[in-house]
């Protein structure tokens, strides 16, 4: 074993004279038949430079079952020229920095990279990798992956836990991921928490119809105010006067004295924003409520108030309540949310400000996979076939 020291680099040279071990008979052979030529292999990143290991795969001649064979080096593949330790240590820079950053400080191109993530990070490997017996629940929502472009997050919310990425929004594809959760897994998903989302609802009632669908809660108050942002946009072109947005988004509960005599002039002067405000803080109230029974009956009173609007936007507000009622209450069994899945969503954010954007869908699939789930587990995945 010899080691050289040059300017940025480090090449440790290695000599093995053990026996070579026949991939045939397992029968272990000295019987040299070829000397193999003199390989620099990338080995990673120390001490301030690049890490190359100088190495060479004689070939050898077993004389039981008459095979010649090359010997195996540890930690190196065949036909690769990085070894184990230097793809470690590239996926483990990737979790954190762009692939631009990545090439700066390892050396490597992109293109390398690229293909180091597209084998180490498996989604389907990923998928299911921990078969519990426990129940669990599942949140389904969307987030950009570029621009307009959606892609469906899915997680399990039972036990915090990021479960894949689909390539994209469609039913089909959410179809396919919902028929392939294995056999002995299926009856465990009790609950589903989807947005107010017709194809979801769909997708997830023709492929799990025993699992209860319920409509996340923070969507719901997210509707709500986005209808209130609305019927406020509307009244202040009519009038040519500015509406505050924020005192009207806020919680009534958060907002002080002078701040609630504020609203309640505006509500005065327009009472169509003051329908709307009165609804969107009567359905916060209607989520703080401890019974399902009170609950149902609750909803139905605010359904038919707004059925009975003189405001078409507010009848058009309450048939959409109408049609996803029994879901909304479903929310009331387990309080289940996708509050985890959103928190996903924070981080999936940070991550494409630190890559600078995505243009491919597969390598942003495992780049993000790759930051949410621990390093240990990605690493212990098979990912090459001898």
């Amino acid at each position: 074993r010899e080691w050289h020291l040059s300017e940025g680099v480090i090449i440790l040279k290695l000599g093995d004279e053990s026996p070579a071990l026949c991939p045939r008979c397992q029968q272990p052979s000295r019987e040299l038949y070829q000397r193999g030529p003199w390989r620099k292999v990338y080995h990673g990143f120390g001490f301030g430079r690049r890490v190359y290991l100088l190495i060479r795969k004689d070939r050898y001649f077993c004389s039981s079952c008459k095979l010649r064979f090359t010997k195996s080096v540890p930690l190196v593949y065949p036909w690769q020229r990085r070894t184990e330790e230097a793809e470690r240590q590239i996926i483990g820079s990737l979790r954190g920095r762009s692939f631009r950053s990545v090439e700066q400080k390892e050396g490597v191109s992109y293109g390398v990279s690229r293909r180091i993530l597209m084998r180490r990070v498996d989604p389907e490997k990923l998928l299911w990798k921990e078969e519990s017996p426990q129940e669990l629940a599942l949140g389904i929502d969307d987030h950009s992956f570029r621009g307009v472009k959606l892609v469906h997050t899915v997680t399990d919310l039972s036990h915090h836990a990021p479960l894949t990425i689909l390539p994209d929004s469609r039913q089909q594809t959410l179809d396919r991921f919902l028929n392939n959760i294995p056999q002995e897994q299926k009856p465990l998903v009790k609950e589903v928490c989807i947005d107010m989302d017709s194809l979801l609802l769909r997708s997830v009632e023709k492929t799990l119809p025993e699992a209860k669908v319920v409509v996340d809660h923070f969507h719901l108050i997210q509707d709500a105010n986005h209808r209130l942002d609305e019927a406020r946009k509307i009244e202040q072109e009519g009038s040519k006067v500015e509406i505050p947005r924020k005192l009207f988004l806020m919680g009534k509960e958060k907002l002080k004295p002078a701040q609630k005599r504020k609203v309640e002039a505006w509500c005065q002067k327009y009472p169509s924003l003051k329908e709307f405000y009165w609804m969107k803080e009567a359905l916060r109230a209607f989520y703080r409520l401890k019974d399902k029974k009170a609950a149902a009956r609750r909803l139905k009173d605010l359904i038919q108030m707004a059925l009975h609007s003189d405001d078409g936007a507010m009848m058009h507000w309450g048939r959409m309540l109408q049609r996803w009622d029994r879901y909304i209450l479903n929310y009331f069994d387990n309080r289940t949310t996708n509050a985890y899945t959103e928190g996903i969503h924070t981080k999936i954010k940070m991550i494409k400000r630190v890559s600078f954007g995505f243009r491919n869908v597969q390598v942003y699939i495992r780049k993000v996979l790759l930051c949410l789930f621990p390093l240990a587990t990605i690493l212990s995945l098979p990912h090459f076939s001898l």
